[in-house]
């Protein structure tokens, strides 16, 4: 069993939901349960999407976030891409929603906020992306906008932006 934390239990599970072994090396999702935690999911776990390790001693280490888009059969991590975009000094911030294509299955649609007084087109920030990442990795489509959805925590709400696209 994963670690307790406040009334919070925490666990590393592999595909099948079996938890990963406690040696700091195999990696799984993060998934936790307890309360004040949404329980959209069987058993009341919630999958938190952050990809990890745990140790013998249940220190959880957050490795990458899950590759969840499949983009030309190849599986593309949108928090990998939304650190790459952040590196453009026009970008204030920035949240990948995987949107359905007819071709490659599904693009990473990038929805960013520029820093006051900076101004870039779509094509100049996929180009930048391009030239940092696979272009299989790199938004297929930018929409800019004045600030993202959030919750009061500030979490932002990337449901609100898939019903945008």
């Amino acid at each position: 069993m994963g670690c307790h934390m406040a009334e919070t239990q925490i666990r590393v599970v592999n595909e099948l939901g079996e938890d990963v072994a406690h040696d700091g090396k195999e990696v799984g999702e993060i998934i936790v349960k307890g309360r004040g935690v949404m329980h959209d999911t069987e058993g009341g776990w919630s999958h938190t999407g952050d990809m990890g390790t745990i140790d013998e001693n249940g220190q959880i280490q957050v490795i990458d976030r899950k590759k969840d888009i499949l983009s030309d059969g190849e599986g593309v991590s949108s928090f990998e891409i939304e650190k790459v975009i952040t590196g453009h000094p026009a970008v204030q911030e920035v949240s990948i929603i995987p949107t359905p294509h007819e071709k490659w299955g599904e693009i990473a649609h990038a929805f960013v906020v520029l820093h006051d007084g900076h101004d870039i087109t779509e094509q100049e920030l996929i180009n930048f992306t391009t030239n940092k990442v696979n272009s299989s990795k790199c938004p297929k489509a930018v929409t800019f906008l004045k600030e993202l959805p959030k919750t009061a925590s500030g979490k932002i709400l990337k449901t609100q932006l898939k019903e945008t696209v």
